[in-house]
């Protein structure tokens, strides 16, 4: 299953569509993403102004640290790292200050944790991890990382998981009929509905606008992987991005006019109804991924 290949994140991405010469409008406040742009040219998290100004490496670790995730106060990132002390936990999730100090270990299990994502009020985290029999699932836990409890389970594999603005619903990737598809579900994992209901293609990486009223997400309906955005019901789908090259992890602006992507290996951010699109970092042999937007 595509989706349940994101926890091992770094799949090397691709290239965009109109006007881009077009002059880069002010945009609002900073983006983290993963990048291998440190001296060693290890995975790490940065954080830039939205216009690509800026940029610090906030985890600046030898571990190959990814997944960001920003509370909704724009205080503090989640990510999963490989940076334990123990060799046999693949991936675990830890927390920081948005500048990357005081980080914090939040799992320890020797499986794989990864993916995580805070609800609105900030109380929780709701990650994946393979616990399960080594199926990837959908987990919440309190943001300190204790009361750990299940939320999907089954012989398929759930994952990216994002909570709805309002906090009662979280949107997330799954295999479980038969091909990736984007579901919706209370937050406590009850009453799952299949949003993109696409037998013919693959639709994943889910992300809620700030109004709770649209989620972005990838798909290859129309050919390559591509950004589209649909109504939080599942109608309406709009393909935002296009061109030969592939557009993956959307991340919406705070005022929901933009939506940061990743494509040909750097971070590209699109008005969010696909009139124009801009490539915000740049440089050789660099890998710039999975941008996610400070709310």
């Amino acid at each position: 299953m595509r989706a349940s290949t994101r926890c091992a994140v770094v799949a090397l991405l691709g290239a965009c569509h109109k006007d881009v010469t077009a002059p880069l409008p002010p945009l609002p406040g900073q983006i983290a993403f993963v990048s291998n742009r440190g001296p060693l040219q290890q995975f790490d998290i940065f954080v830039m102004n939205a216009d690509g100004t800026g940029m610090t490496n906030v985890t600046n670790s030898l571990a190959r640290d990814e997944w960001p995730a920003w509370s909704h106060d724009g205080t503090k990132l989640a990510f999963q790292s490989d940076r334990s002390v123990n060799a046999t936990v693949p991936l675990d999730i830890f927390v920081m200050d948005a500048d990357g100090a005081n980080v914090v270990q939040l799992t320890s299990d020797t499986t794989l944790e990864g993916e995580p994502a805070w609800s609105p009020d900030g109380s929780k985290i709701v990650f994946v991890s393979n616990r399960d029999a080594g199926i990837n699932h959908i987990f919440l836990m309190n943001a300190n990382g204790t009361g750990v409890t299940q939320l999907t389970s089954g012989s398929l594999s759930d994952a990216q998981p994002t909570w709805s603005p309002d906090g009662t619903k979280i949107a997330f990737a799954t295999n479980r009929d038969g091909n990736d598809e984007v579901y919706v579900m209370n937050a406590d994992g009850t009453n799952p509905v299949n949003l993109s209901n696409n037998v013919l293609a693959y639709d994943d990486v889910p992300a809620w606008s700030p109004d709770g009223t649209k989620i972005a997400f990838m798909s290859n309906r129309n050919g390559g992987e591509q950004i589209y955005v649909m109504n939080a019901d599942g109608t309406g789908v709009v393909q935002v991005t296009s061109g030969e090259l592939q557009a993956e992890f959307p991340s919406w602006s705070p005022d929901a006019a933009y939506i940061a992507f990743d494509r040909a290996k750097h971070i590209w951010v699109a008005r969010a109804d696909g009139s124009q699109a801009w490539q915000i970092t740049s440089g050789n042999v660099l890998t710039d991924v999975v941008p996610r937007w400070r709310p």
